[in-house]
């Protein structure tokens, strides 16, 4: 049962994780589009919405594609293992990568808020505390306490991939009831937060191989 719960997080992980690359992606072309035509867009959406923060949306985004690429790598173990250095160099960057999207995570949920103060208040948090995470990788690993090490890395993906999940969350909202894309995204946001934080700690603590 537990190794069958394992290859069903990878599984859906996996799938969140191509999700949010497409999706980014998308946004990327996006707001390109929306700052040569903005004609072309509702003022009430969020590629509209963008135009005055576009520079913090392009630092944001084009680290995130970087991260979730690298991130993906550094947590297979065949690689991991074979190529030891190839992983402490690509982990580097990984963290890097980390502590520039978080940075402006917090910047855009202290200035540039697209929702209400929940997703204010959510946005912060989650930016906080995966800058948390990301010295606490950084430390441990320096003290060459991997196993920490290693579970504060998964932390920062995967609670990172709530920005996947978040959006089929916002999906049911505005289509199962009367809610608009800016008043769910607060909400929606929350749940995908506290979702994937308590799955990552089930998965750190029951079906990871590097427990402590």
């Amino acid at each position: 049962m537990k190794k069958f719960f394992r290859y069903f997080f990878i599984v859906v992980s996996s799938a969140l994780v191509l999700i949010l690359l497409l999706a980014s992606i998308y946004r990327l072309f996006q707001l390109h589009l929306v700052s040569i035509h903005p004609d072309l867009f509702s003022q009430n959406s969020i590629e509209f919405f963008y135009i005055n923060p576009l520079l913090l949306a392009y630092i944001h985004i084009i680290p995130g594609l970087i991260f979730l690429i690298l991130g993906g790598y550094q947590l297979i173990p065949y690689f991991r293992k074979k190529n030891y250095k190839i992983h402490r160099f690509i982990g580097k960057i990984f963290l890097v990568l980390s502590a520039i999207i978080f940075s402006t995570v917090i910047v855009l949920a202290l200035f540039y808020t697209f929702g209400d103060w929940i997703e204010s208040i959510v946005t912060l948090i989650f930016g906080i505390f995966l800058l948390f995470c990301t010295y606490k990788a950084y430390t441990t690993a320096r003290k060459k306490r991997f196993i920490e090490h290693s579970n504060w890395v998964t932390r920062i993906y995967f609670i990172a991939l709530s920005v996947s999940t978040l959006r089929g969350i916002i999906g049911l909202f505005t289509t199962l009831g009367d809610d608009t894309l800016q008043s769910s995204f607060g909400k929606s946001f929350l749940i995908a937060f506290v979702l994937h934080t308590f799955l990552v700690e089930l998965w750190i603590k029951y079906l990871s191989r590097k427990s402590i």
